[in-house]
């Protein structure tokens, strides 16, 4: 999703004024301390999310080895300065989860999950996106999805000593493979279905 830009006199957010917010139900990132909201997403965007929420629920209790979060679920990159991302998705296991000792009143993640998925929008720069990427990297995320609805196809990223890495593209007609959950498959059709 393309992140709007933050104004030059937004004041610096501090993890402690972060941890004393209540609950925000818009999208965000924090980026070296100063909130950018996202823009409401399109409805090209709700359905893709809906069907990706549908596929990976149900590969969450067939496989029991892990949860699935949508957004708005923060990731912690850094406390100082601070920086957070909310992928539109994400599934972290159980092993990860126990790390994170979360509960039901967490609003955000100190612990990495292993897979995220970005969404794109017409909007979303390059940089934006490498930027994202590199901060899943600097946490350990091992896996990151990017849906690419204009040519209807998901690129599998994953993690390697030089960064994210592109391991496939995945079209119509095929099925995603995920890296670190080799059971996890999803046909594109289902992805994109209207």
């Amino acid at each position: 999703m393309a992140m709007a830009q933050a104004g030059p006199l937004a004041p610096l957010l501090t993890f402690e004024e972060y941890l004393a917010e209540g609950e925000i139900s818009r999208q965000y990132d924090i980026v070296d301390g100063r909130r950018v909201y996202m823009p409401g997403p399109t409805r090209g965007h709700q359905r893709i999310s809906k069907n990706l929420t549908r596929l990976l629920l149900r590969f969450e209790h067939a496989s029991g080895v892990g949860q699935m979060y949508y957004a708005p679920m923060d990731v912690l990159i850094r406390p100082v300065p601070l920086q957070t991302r909310q992928p539109d998705l994400l599934l972290i296991s159980n092993e990860r989860l126990a790390r994170a000792a979360i509960t039901d009143d967490t609003v955000f993640l100190t612990v990495a999950p292993e897979l995220v998925v970005e969404i794109l929008s017409a909007s979303d720069r390059g940089k934006a996106i490498a930027d994202k990427l590199d901060d899943y990297d600097k946490i350990g995320v091992g896996e990151c999805w990017i849906v690419r609805p204009e040519g209807q196809t998901v690129e599998v990223r994953a993690r390697d000593p030089r960064g994210h890495v592109n391991i496939a593209v995945y079209g119509q007609g095929q099925e995603v493979q995920s890296v670190i959950f080799p059971d996890l498959r999803v046909a594109v059709a289902d992805v994109f279905a209207e």
